[in-house]
């Protein structure tokens, strides 16, 4: 296979891999595995790799705002939608900036993505901060390792059966329930509209509209 086939399934598999909420192995790892495994360039495997885990990830995203609140109850459901427009409402630059800082290092990001689907953030500046974070951390940890070991697969295989690893996804997974279980609006100190307040306003349009049915049929 030429280097450009190789470099394609190296972006697939990078792209599935970050479709996937959880028990995935870390990015640049499967980027170091086939730099080292098939000599592939390094700057184009890891800007290629940046491009597909961002879409990846902006993809689970998607999906999380799809489904994921179906598995949510209906007040969950309320109070992850303030934080989302609390956080839609703050500048776009504080958000790449975050996300930028959080991506530059060997961290999982798939409760970043999940949240931000869960609570309906806009993705434009979550996926700029992730895509140019993983740019620069991508190169570094992958040429590293290429430098120190060429037995990338032995890293792989202990680092997928590691106790750590799997208490890390343990713990991530966590998170994301305990996200939906936060009551945001108490803690962002906003006000939502209770459900009395909701049916009255319901009542009063609907007496209105009778109103002016009674007004119509007089007239007439």
């Amino acid at each position: 296979m030429t280097t450009l086939e190789w470099l394609l399934i190296a972006w697939a598999v990078v792209l599935v891999i970050n479709i996937i909420p959880a028990f995935m192995p870390s990015t640049w790892m499967v980027i170091a595995f086939f730099l080292i495994a098939y000599n592939l360039p390094l700057w184009p495997l890891c800007f290629g790799g940046a491009v597909t885990a961002t879409a990846g990830r902006c993809i689970l995203a998607l999906l999380s705002e799809r489904w994921g609140t179906k598995l949510l109850s209906e007040k969950q459901r309320q109070n992850v939608a303030v934080l989302g427009e609390w956080l839609n409402s703050k500048s776009g630059w504080s958000k790449v900036l975050a996300v930028f800082l959080y991506s530059l290092g060997p961290i999982p990001s798939n409760q970043i993505f999940i949240a931000a689907g869960l609570s309906r953030l806009r993705l434009a500046p979550i996926a700029a901060g992730f895509f140019a974070g993983r740019l620069i951390s991508y190169p570094l940890l992958a040429g590293s390792v290429k430098k120190i070991s060429d037995n990338v697969g032995d890293i792989f295989l202990q680092e997928w059966k590691s106790p750590r690893f799997i208490i890390l996804e343990l713990l991530s997974l966590a998170m994301i329930v305990l996200f939906a279980h936060i009551d945001w609006p108490r803690v962002l100190h906003i006000k939502m509209p209770s459900a009395t307040s909701a049916d009255a306003g319901k009542q009063a349009d609907s007496s209105t509209g009778d109103s002016s049915i009674d007004t119509r049929q007089s007239s007439a």
